[in-house]
């Protein structure tokens, strides 16, 4: 370097975490995590400092270990505007992704650049709903949504909890219904479907005849004429509820997209403060394409202690996550299929809530 440094060790700042951000740059330059880099601090602040010290290079690394991680710059939720739908919907590969980006990279080196962010998971997705298109030509676009959501992985490479840039367990507002698993999600065994009208009622309860007509200009569809859905009622793969000493209950339907003779059994997985009740409680189905109504009943026997072992907000990663909340699942278990969705408890008067909407 004209400077005369024989080289420069480089690593991101804290909030980075455990994630490696690359930046394109010449081979003068060693670039590290902010937990390694932290590391060398402290090295070279200690008495061994005086020590010879040495960076290895051991050639590209595969099946690294513990995979996926949540990045840092990946968008967390809850949604402030419809605090009753789950977001972020899915996690997909978008960190480091060595993309065919000419011309040369920044450097003036190498044959392609590198490139990161939720703007590389958005065609992983986009893939995904692509070949799942092709396998199944006549299924709706919230039905491809809906078999990536309820067969994304939950757990990482190790068989533990997926974890964010922090090596923290990360929750429900970081990486949504999970990982992306695009084998799985190509059959589902069930699916959660929606139609334009659903979504026109969603809209007409959500922001009136005016969103509705600017959304969807269509003049033959007005609120007068469709029964508006809340949030919490809307046909989603997710269920987000509020959490009170008074039961909840949402209704979701389920079409049968595996073996005409199909059954599924609904298991619970909610901590043991909580209740909650699905009925009914097996579905059973005769033919490809029927469907079948169930209810989800929710209600806490100590919701106060649930708010103090919680504490009235959770954060991190340098945003709020607005709101007190829990986590929990439920499943439809076949012989061949497990159709998993999350659930969302809000501890009202905690934060955020899927409460309504005014109406317009």
């Amino acid at each position: 370097m004209s400077s005369g440094v024989v080289g420069v060790v480089l690593f991101n700042n804290r909030i980075c975490g455990y994630s490696a951000f690359l930046q394109a740059s010449n081979s003068s330059i060693v670039q590290v995590n902010a937990a390694d880099g932290n590391a060398l601090i402290a090295y070279a602040a200690s008495t061994q400092s005086s020590s010879p010290a040495s960076l290895a290079y051991n050639g590209t690394q595969y099946g690294v270990r513990p995979a996926p991680v949540v990045a840092w710059f990946s968008s967390r939720g809850p949604s402030k505007r419809a605090p009753g739908i789950l977001k972020p919907d899915i996690l997909a590969p978008g960190l480091n992704i060595l993309a065919a980006w000419p011309p040369s990279t920044s450097s003036g080196q190498g044959p392609f650049n590198v490139i990161s962010g939720t703007s590389m998971a958005t065609p992983h997705v986009s893939g995904v709903a692509a070949l799942i298109k092709a396998i199944h030509p006549d299924w709706s676009p919230t039905a491809i949504k809906s078999a990536i959501l309820t067969t994304s992985d939950i757990v990482n490479s190790t068989g533990g909890s997926i974890l964010d840039e922090q090596y923290r367990k990360a929750d429900v507002y970081d990486r949504g219904a999970g990982h992306v698993n695009p084998a799985r999600a190509a059959d589902p065994g069930l699916v959660y479907d929606l139609n334009s009208v659903d979504y026109a009622g969603y809209i007409c309860w959500l922001l009136g005849e005016s969103g509705l007509a600017t959304i969807v200009r269509n003049s033959s569809l007005t609120c007068a004429k469709l029964a508006k859905v809340q949030e919490v009622q809307l046909n989603y793969p997710t269920i987000t509820v509020p959490l009170t000493s008074m039961q909840f209950t949402v209704n979701r339907t389920v079409t049968n997209v595996g073996p005409a003779d199909s059954k599924f059994k609904a298991k619970v997985d909610v901590p043991r403060s909580l209740t909650v009740r699905v009925v009914p409680e097996t579905l059973s189905f005769s033919k490809t394409g029927e469907k079948k109504t169930f209810s989800v009943s929710v209600s806490g026997h100590s919701v106060g202690k649930e708010k103090k072992a919680l504490g009235v907000s959770v954060s991190g990663h340098g945003l709020d996550k607005e709101g007190v909340h829990v986590e929990g699942s439920l499943s439809w278990v076949s012989k061949k299929h497990v159709v998993r969705s999350p659930i969302v408890f809000v501890v009202t008067g905690g934060g955020t809530a899927p409460a309504p909407a005014p109406s317009s």
